[in-house]
Formats: structure tokens, sequence, C-alpha cells
């Protein structure tokens, strides 16, 4: 993805779903409970059933560099971060990865960091640990294993360790783990912070005739030294002229920590961009800890808001079926799939609707990562929480820190951070695709969850079943809802702009279940309704 940049205020293993392979749609919940007397049709969650995991990593983000040092330490953007509950930020973000020198950087080296002025990996674990999540971090596929090395030792190394990275192929000599955890310390960190998760390189697929070779696309957008996927897996060139490629970066990464996992670039199929994806699973054999893909719903500008409903349907059980025919043949194992990007379209300029900024984007957000859920993606970035408004007005941030304004999809997301536990079957007979998709967790505690999105312009009312289970359960409700799709605002239970800790919108009283729960589905709406015991 290629970031609009500008400067705002002053980018199986997991033991969730990527290790089944459900329906798109389950189905085959029967509901032989009292009918509705209207009509109305009937949603049957099988409650009592084992349910697939949700990992909650599927509700990632992206926080790119160029949000700057002074956003990344601004207390509402930390606030509303958390009160968002993403579980897990992408950094530095996109395409800048292949070109952010992380120690230049930290170092605020003009010499080496492109952008002094961008945000430092200090600036990152601030506010990490500030908003209490995760961090992947996509090292440079420009740079050395060593090099990459010494950021696993920055971040998760202890003060005092000998063991030793060692000089790379160009005389930089990457000293020792403990070197690089007392720059963390001497910087204000002296806790490593442990970053699990690692890419090697955005979209290296995408390379330049200039940088990569003429075998690349020649509308390619990456600044990288190769589009081949085997080069970019086993590395070119010898002695001070090699470029090294994702099993040295992996091999000379977890010597420092072998608790963490590194995924290699790959494509949605696995044969397309001169068979970039096979040619990944067949060089990583066992040694691919997950495999990422970028998904944007259009390569060219969408017309109408109703055209963007219904492109999240159909995608991923055919993606994830290709990549897993892939994997197998390779290594006769399921490899997770990490969507670290997804959003509409993939360049700014063609959102001349600015449809990322509006109430469509919400619904199309929240049906998208229903239909990863379902397709068993390991996990998911959306991008991104931060970005910057475009000359054409629009904006992929969840965030506006210009404005002081959340766009709809920060709420469709906040909604899914809610639906965490164990995806549970159901049943309609309701139109998916275009009229109202359905999704249902069950917590841990047994709370049960049923997610509904209505695309419509017209209230529906259905009869929800909880199949299996016959206590009285208490229902509340959260809901975002609009008057178009082509709103830029919502109300978020029932408030539009919400406190920045969304502490004034908090879930409303929906009701009384025993079994069954009549209920009506607003316009143009995503509710999340809770049943509680």
């Amino acid at each position: 993805m290629r970031p609009i940049v500008l400067l705002l205020g002053a980018a199986c293993a997991f033991a969730s779903a990527a290790c089944a392979t459900p329906d798109a749609q389950p189905n085959g919940v029967e509901f032989v409970g009292p009918q509705p007397p209207d009509g109305r049709p009937v949603i049957a969650v099988q409650a009592d059933a084992a349910g697939i995991p949700l990992d909650p990593r599927l509700f990632g983000t992206n926080v790119p560099a160029w949000v700057n040092p002074t956003n990344l330490g601004n207390a509402d953007l930390r606030t509303a971060t958390r009160a968002l509950g993403t579980p897990l930020l992408r950094m530095p973000g996109g395409s800048w990865s292949n070109a952010y020198s992380w120690l230049a950087c930290e170092m605020g080296d003009g010499n080496g960091c492109y952008w002094t002025w961008a945000a430092r990996p200090t600036d990152f674990l601030n506010f990490a640990r500030a908003t209490d999540t995760e961090v992947m971090w996509t090292v440079s596929a420009n740079g050395t294993a060593k090099e990459a090395a010494a950021l696993v030792a920055f971040f998760n190394g202890v003060v005092g360790d000998t063991t030793l990275i060692g000089v790379d192929q160009k005389g930089k000599d990457w000293k020792r783990v403990g070197d690089w955890a007392s720059l963390r310390a001497q910087h204000g960190n002296p806790e490593p912070f442990q970053v699990r998760l690692w890419e090697v390189g955005n979209e290296v697929y995408g390379g330049k005739q200039a940088t990569g070779g003429s075998q690349c696309a020649s509308w390619g957008w990456e600044d990288v030294w190769t589009c081949d996927g085997d080069e970019y897996m086993r590395g070119r060139g010898t002695g001070g002229f090699r470029h090294e490629g994702y099993l040295e970066f992996r091999a000379a990464m977890r010597a420092v920590d072998s608790s963490i996992q590194v995924g290699a670039v790959g494509v949605p199929k696995p044969g397309d961009w001169t068979d970039w994806g096979t040619k990944v699973f067949s060089a990583a054999g066992a040694d691919l800890d997950f495999y990422v893909i970028h998904h944007y719903a259009f390569s060219e500008e969408p017309r109408k808001a109703g055209d963007i409903m219904r492109s999240s349907h159909g995608v991923w059980p055919e993606v994830m079926a290709a990549n897993k025919v892939a994997a197998d043949r390779s290594s006769q194992r399921t490899v997770p799939i990490a969507v670290t990007e997804y959003n509409l379209v993939s360049y700014l300029e063609l959102d001349n609707g600015q449809f990322m900024t509006r109430s469509a984007n919400a619904l199309f957000l929240a049906d998208m990562i229903g239909q990863m859920a379902n397709a068993g993606v390991a996990m998911a970035n959306q991008w991104n929480l931060v970005n910057g408004r475009g000359n054409n007005g629009s904006d992929y941030g969840l965030l506006d820190v210009d404005r002081g304004r959340r766009a709809p999809a920060y709420f469709a997301l906040k909604l899914w951070t809610t639906m965490r536990g164990r995806v549970l079957p159901l049943s309609t007979s309701i139109d998916a695709v275009g009229a109202l998709s359905v999704y249902a967790t069950r917590a841990d505690d047994g709370d049960i969850r049923v997610m509904a999105i209505n695309k419509t312009g017209k209230a529906t009312d259905v009869r929800i079943a909880l199949v299996g289970e016959d206590q009285t359960l208490q229902v509340t409700s959260q809901i975002l809802e609009t008057d178009a799709l082509e709103s830029l605002d919502v109300l978020f239970n029932g408030i539009g702009q919400p406190s920045v800790d969304l502490s004034d919108a908090p879930a409303r009283p929906a009701g009384v279940a025993t079994g069954f729960l009549d209920h009506t589905f607003p316009p143009y709406s995503i509710t999340v309704l809770r049943f509680t015991r």
C-alpha cells in the first residue's frame, strides 16, 4: 500500500480459527421452538456448539511512522485507542517499512533516517505500552538479517545479554543483544517489550523495475531489490553485494529470541505475480510461521455506496482454499494466514467519493471481519488507525487527529472487539450479501453475542433463536446506526461522537430472552446483542 504522507497535528501456531476451515456461512442449525406469529424470519444460533476459536488479533490495525512522536504521545489518541479495544498494532507502516532504518531513526540520524521527524521505535514502544496493545513489526526487506536481529534485541532483549549478533555482509557490527537492550533502557524503557510477531518486507512482489529489475511490473510501487518470490525467500548475490532472503532473516532474528514468529510476504492467490506465493511456500517448507496477504476491495474507484456492501462476500473461502493447497504441497501443514492490510482501495486517489470516511465503510469493515473469521483467517490489521487526508479529502484512518473525530469505521471495529470467544454456527433465510449479515460468538464466561449488519434502508424484524439454551437471559445491545450509507456521521449507542473513552455511550437494555428474542434491527446499522445469564 502506498501511503499519503502528511504531518498530522503539529503498518496451528496461533491457536486460532486458522486451524479450521468452517463454511463461509455456517448453516444446518434448526430451530424447533415457537415460530413467529407474524412470519418474521428466524436466525437460529447453535448456542451449545463447541464453536471455532476466534483469535482477537483479527481486530488489529496499523500505526504508520508518519503519525509522528507528537501524535503518538497525544493523550486523546491514546485514550481513543484503548477504548477501541484493538489488541494488535502493526508498525512502522506499509511501504515505509522497506525504507525505514530503525537504528538511524531511533537516533535521529539524518544520514540514515529519511524522515527524521517520524516516529522512532521508542515512540512506537511507548504508544503500545500506553494502549496495552501487542505489536507486529515489519522489518525492511532492503536491510540485513543482523540489522533485523538487532531490532529484536532492542525490543525483546535483556540488558547484560552477551549473545553475539555480529558483523553483517556490509561490514556493520551489530554487536551483542545486551547492547541494544541497553539503548532501549537509555531511551526510557528498561524492561523488554516482547514483540512476538514480525514480517520481512512489505508487498515485495510489487517492486519497481528501477530497483527490482526488468522482471518487475512497469507500474510497481515498492523500492525493493527483487520482485521474484524465490529470491525473496533465498536471497541473491555474494559477499558485500548479497541481498539476504526471508530464510536468513528468520534464522538471525530467532537466534536472538526463539519465541518470535516471522511472517513472509504473500499474495491472495499463490499463482499470481509470476507464481509468487507458490515460490514462497516451496522455498519455506516448514520454516514459515505465517503467510501475509493484503486485500483492498477495489482496484478502481468505487462508484456508489451500494457496491461496497457486497464486496466483502465471496472473497475469503477462495483465498483460504488456494493457499491451503499451496501450503500442503510444500510442507503438509496448515500455515496461518495474516491479512496485515485491508480496506476499500489501495490508493487514496481512487476514493474521490471519500467512501472510507463514510458509513458505508463501517458496514464493510464489520462484514469483512466476520467473513475472515468464518473463513479461518488467523489475524488481520485494518489500514489504518491514523493516516491523514489526501488531496481528494479521503482518509484511511479510523481516527482524524487534526479534526478530533472518529470515522464511522472506528465504531464498527469497536463493536467487533466485544465479540471475543468462539464463533458459533448459525442459519438464517435472510440474504447475507445484500440484506442482513449475522455472526455469533460465545465468550469464556458463557455470554452469547450476536452481531447483525443491516445493509438496507429498512428496519428488519427477526426472531433470534438460541438453540440449546433454555435459561432466561438478560439482553443488552450496542449499536452503530446512520441515516445513509453516504453519511459522515453515525450514532453509537444513541450518541453522536461520544466522549473519547466512550464512557457516555454504554450498552443499553434490550429485553429478556428465554430460548429466543424478537428484535428489530434499524436501517443501516451494526448491532451487537449480548445474552447474559
